[in-house]
């Protein structure tokens, strides 16, 4: 009987469409918590680990003996030590560009949240107080006005820019280099200097890196035109959280939406006090055809490493 075991919480969901997929032999486990604990126990026999939020390092791979295999889920690889994962012998694979068209409905949806005031709105009228002119007066936003500024240019970048073109908006660009594709729907490339400086609303689609740490930090934030807005659905590492809850507090941000942060497992909300902070919880990738994308993807992957056939989309051990 060979084992694959979730070894994240919130994959309890998708334990039984694993299942389902995969031959009889094999049996499906999700961790109930992050407690290594936990982990030991039930990664005693796992030779297949599939994995979203925790750490992948030295520590984890003790825990889990006889682990050849590491199905990552989905886009990020910051969870991964690939020189660790590299001496252990374990392949790791990802799904590049899965929940592209997810992240980027999440996206256009926290644009317009902040724009429009929605929560402001929502939690008026909950309250009984229907007066408009209490949401008006504070001021509310097109995206057919606004000048966006994406941090980073890959699959979602891209699939952003293309739903940000029909609404009129300026689409700018941070990016290591050209993306012939963006530029043919005219987002225009900028140094990142510029584009904090310009942008209305500056939006992270980058990985988390040790150069990418805090790419968003006090100094990054004060360049930033007042009033505009942040939004993270990158990770939550990205963004220096205290200096963004000091510029939204001072008033030199107008908002900010985050569907990711530093500490997630930890089930705190850091902006719950503010209510021009909307945090989702790490959703944006999680519509049913993200999913299903991810469970066929992952489910494959697993069925080639079971064949011993070659495994796509590995990640690069160094």
């Amino acid at each position: 009987m060979v084992t694959v075991l979730l070894i994240d919480p919130a994959l309890v969901t998708l334990r039984d469409r694993f299942a389902e997929r995969l031959p009889s032999d094999v049996e499906v486990a999700v961790v109930p918590d992050f407690t290594d604990e936990t982990l030991r126990r039930m990664a005693a026999d796992a030779t297949i680990l599939v994995n979203a939020r925790r750490p992948i390092d030295r520590t984890t791979l003790s825990l889990t003996p006889v682990a050849r295999f590491i199905q990552q889920i989905g886009v990020g690889l910051d969870a991964i030590d690939r020189a660790a994962v590299g001496d252990a012998g374990i392949s790791v694979a990802y799904n590049p560009g899965v929940n592209q068209t997810g992240m980027a409905e999440h996206t256009i949806m926290l644009m317009l949240a902040l724009l429009k005031r929605l929560p402001a709105s929502e939690l008026a009228t909950r309250a009984g107080r229907f007066a408009p002119n209490e949401i008006i007066a504070a001021g509310i936003d097109d995206l057919a006005d606004a000048t966006v500024g994406l941090i980073g240019m890959g699959h979602i970048g891209q699939a952003i820019t293309a739903r940000l073109v029909p609404f009129g908006s300026t689409v700018i660009y941070h990016s290591r280099r050209v993306v012939p594709e963006a530029e043919a729907r005219g987002a225009r490339r900028v140094p990142f200097a510029d584009l904090l400086a310009t942008a209305d609303i500056v939006s992270l689609h980058i990985p988390l890196t040790a150069e990418t740490q805090h790419i968003v930090g006090a100094r990054e934030i004060a360049s930033m035109r007042p009033g505009s807005y942040l939004i993270n659905a990158g990770r939550g590492g990205l963004v220096d959280e205290a200096a963004l809850r000091e510029a939204i507090v001072s008033r030199h941000l107008a908002g900010a939406a985050l569907d990711v942060l530093e500490h997630e497992t930890e089930g705190r909300n850091p902006f719950a006090d503010l209510q021009q902070v909307i945090v989702t919880p790490h959703l944006g990738g999680g519509s049913r055809n993200s999913m299903a994308g991810v469970v066929d993807r992952c489910t494959a992957n697993i069925l080639r490493f079971l064949a011993g056939e070659a495994v796509l989309d590995v990640v690069d051990a160094r």
